[in-house]
C-alpha cells in the first residue's frame, strides 16, 4: 500500500462527531467512512454513535446530535470491525487527522493521510476549513447534500477536496507513492498567508520583517508551518539584498 501510485490507490475518507475535542475524556456521537477508488465512491457506511457519556449542550449546538438520538446507538468498538474492514487495503483520509484518529485509534495502523495537510502544501488560502476549501477550490455538491458538522456531510465534502488536492499533487513534483505522500505532506509548509494576527489574510510577501522576525523570537514551536514560513521568507529577503 506504502508504494502505490497516488493516483491509483484506494482511499477511505473517515469523519467524526464528538461530545468534545479531547479524546481521553471525549467520545463518538456519530462515524461516518466513504471508499473511494480510483475517483469514484464504491462504499459509504455512516451509524450514530452512543459514546458512553452525556452529551454536553455545548456539542450538540454545534453538530445537531442528542442524548436522544443515541439511545439505541452502538458503542464505537461494536463499529470497529465494519470500519476495519471498510479501509482494508486502502489509505485513511480526515481533515485534520490527528483529530479524528484520536477519536478511531485502531485505525491508525493505517497509512494516514491529513487532507488539511495535504491542502496547505498545494493551496494558497486564508483558512484551511473543511468547507472553505471546497469553495475556493469551486466545489459543488450535488442537491439533497447533508448539513456541516454531520460526518456523512462532512465526509463528502473531504472526499471532494481529496479529489481536487490528489489532482494538484500528482500533478506537481512530488514524490508520487502514497509513503512520499505521507511523508511529503508530515514537512513544514510554506504558506502564502497567515490566519491570525494583525496580518491575517495578507500576502506572506508584504508582511513587515519585524512581524517575521518576531514569529522566529516567539518561537510558534507548536505551528512549524508558520515558523517555517516565517524563516524562509526572511532568507529569502536577505537573499534579494544580497544579490
Amino acid at each position: 500500500m506504502d508504494h502505490q501510485d497516488v493516483r491509483k490507490a484506494a482511499y477511505s475518507v473517515v469523519d467524526v462527531e464528538t461530545t468534545g475535542l479531547d479524546p481521553t475524556s471525549g467520545g463518538v456521537v456519530e462515524v461516518a467512512c466513504l471508499r473511494v477508488e480510483r475517483g469514484v465512491v464504491v462504499d459509504r457506511f455512516a451509524s450514530l454513535v452512543h459514546p458512553g457519556r452525556d452529551i454536553p449542550a455545548c456539542a450538540s449546538a454545534v453538530h445537531g446530535i442528542y442524548d436522544r438520538d443515541v439511545f439505541d446507538a452502538p458503542p464505537i468498538e461494536a463499529l470497529r470491525a465494519r470500519l476495519l474492514m471498510l479501509t482494508a487495503g486502502s489509505a485513511v483520509v480526515a481533515h485534520n487527522a490527528r483529530f479524528d484518529l484520536g477519536f478511531l485509534p485502531f485505525l491508525s495502523a493505517r497509512p494516514v493521510i491529513c487532507s488539511m495537510r495535504l491542502a496547505l502544501h498545494l493551496v494558497d488560502a486564508s483558512t484551511y476549513r473543511n468547507d472553505a476549501l471546497r469553495q475556493l477550490l469551486g466545489i459543488t455538491m450535488p442537491p439533497g447534500h447533508g448539513p456541516n458538522h454531520r460526518a456523512l456531510a462532512d465526509a463528502e465534502v473531504t472526499a471532494a477536496v481529496l479529489a481536487e488536492l490528489l489532482h494538484r499533487y500528482a500533478m506537481g513534483p512530488f514524490p508520487q507513492s502514497i509513503a512520499g505522500m505521507i511523508a511529503t505532506i508530515a514537512k513544514p509548509a510554506r504558506l502564502g498567508r497567515f490566519a491570525f494576527g494583525v496580518h491575517r489574510g495578507t500576502p506572506v510577501g508584504a508582511i513587515p520583517t519585524s512581524y517575521l522576525r518576531w514569529i522566529l523570537a516567539e518561537g510558534f514551536d507548536d505551528w512549524p508551518d508558520v515558523r517555517a514560513t516565517a524563516d524562509y521568507e526572511l532568507q529569502r529577503r536577505a537573499a534579494s539584498k544580497s544579490a
